[in-house]
């Protein structure tokens, strides 16, 4: 326990909170992050899937 005055923290409860406060903010905000890097490199690999099957077709003619 850190005593402040009349204040007192009790270093269980505040690293607990620090936990909560990780999971509740940190963890969806990576997710999110993750899902919206991955839907740009989907649309990447399609747009350079098509790029590749334009220059067979031109490279058959």
């Amino acid at each position: 326990m850190f005593d402040l005055g009349a204040v007192s923290f009790e270093w269980g409860t505040m690293i607990f909170q620090l936990i909560v406060t990780l999971i509740v903010f940190v963890i969806p905000g990576v997710l999110m992050i993750y899902l919206i890097y991955r839907c740009g490199l989907k649309r990447k690999v399609t747009e350079l899937e098509q790029r590749i099957e334009q220059l067979e077709k031109e490279r058959r003619k």
